[in-house]
């Protein structure tokens, strides 16, 4: 399942991009976060998808990144985020 994240990953969209992943989880598929688009994040959006990355773990479900802008890596390392969200940068 591939999951396409807004190009503002903020406070303002985190409900509905929370639903999208709690369902994600619920699946048995493998889970692609597509985060081509994003062009910036906050710490609301971060967290959510720190909290996701751990809760997949949990349940042992595959989640990889596809394309993650620029943007978005600079915002993650910024934050010391890599490892917390599984980016090799």
């Amino acid at each position: 399942m591939t999951i396409k994240l807004q190009s503002e990953l903020n406070i303002r969209h985190v409900a509905e991009l929370k639903d999208l992943l709690t369902g994600a989880l619920n699946g048995d598929e493998a889970i692609i976060l597509d985060a081509s688009e994003v062009d910036s994040a906050d710490a609301a959006g971060l967290q959510l998808l720190v909290a996701f990355i751990q809760q997949a773990s949990l349940k042992k479900c595959s989640v990889e990144w596809l394309k993650p802008t620029e943007a978005f890596l600079s915002t993650v390392k910024l934050m010391g985020l890599n490892d917390a969200l599984n980016i090799k940068n």
